[in-house]
Formats: C-alpha cells, structure tokens, sequence
C-alpha cells in the first residue's frame, strides 16, 4: 500500500544545525521521562514516532487514513514515512523558533532506520541508551497502568 508523502524543507535542519539526541532502550526504561526533564532543562524539543504516528492518524487527513489501514492490516510503516513525520515536525518546531535541540525517542530501533535518518536529516550530536534490568521493566509497565501493557506481551 503506498503511503502519501510530503516534501519537507530538510536543508532547514542541516542549516540550523541545532543538537539531536537519539534517546533508545527497552519499553518501560525511562525514555519518555528523561527526554521531559532533558527537554524542559535544555528546551529540546522531544518527539515519539508512535506519537507522531497516532496523531496523523487521529487528523484524519488522507495519509492518516493511509497510515491506519497500513497498522489495522499490521503492516509496518515505511521508514520513509516516519521520518517525513519527523522532519516535519522537527522544521515546524524551528520556523516556530521553539527549539534548542531534538530529542528523539525510540527512534531509530534498527541499523537500517539510523542510517536513513542520517542520509535523510543528518547524524545525530549523541545517543543516550538506558539500560535497565528486564524484570525493572515489566514492573514499571505493569504499574503505568496502559490497557497494552500486560505481562504475557
């Protein structure tokens, strides 16, 4: 299923130049929370891909709806994709004037993804990776309380 895309004013990025900070680690590790405090420390903007994606889905535009099928079919969405969603928002919050820098959380997930994102934006200033204990993990997404976060998944 093809998926509509955006053209997106990436020089804009590599002009600015501003920090990216790719934050990873396993479901329930903290990254959400890290890139809150980081954010509002350093007035980094941070940005989930899951978000992005279920925001465009919830818009109901035409890509949204493109997007939706794609998930309800179980498909993955195309890298491409996903970093459209990114840059976007990642240009929106530097014409806004609203960033220092980009915290991007759980993305990339693979070696595929990271190296697109570099040929597509460009490289990140660091990675952070929090590492934690897998039974430390299943507690605080037990405890979180979200209706997807049962031991058995």
């Amino acid at each position: 299923m093809e998926v509509e895309r955006k053209e997106v004013n990436v020089a804009a990025l590599k002009d600015a130049n501003l920090p990216i900070v790719w934050v990873l680690g396993g479901p329930g590790s903290g990254k959400g929370t890290q890139c809150a405090n980081i954010g509002v420390k350093n007035g980094f903007s941070h940005f989930s891909t899951g978000d992005l994606l279920r925001n465009e889905v919830l818009s109901g535009s035409k890509r949204g709806c493109q997007l939706y099928k794609l998930m309800e079919l179980g498909e993955l969405v195309p890298t491409a994709v996903v970093l459209d969603l990114l840059a976007e928002a990642m240009v929106e919050n530097l014409y806004g004037g609203k960033t220092k820098g980009f915290l991007i959380d759980a993305y990339p997930m693979n070696l595929e993804q990271a190296q697109a994102f570099e040929d597509y934006i460009y490289s990140p200033t660091k990675v952070v990776y929090l590492s934690l204990e897998q039974d430390v993990m299943v507690d605080r997404l037990l405890n979180r309380g979200n209706f997807d976060d049962k031991k058995e998944a």
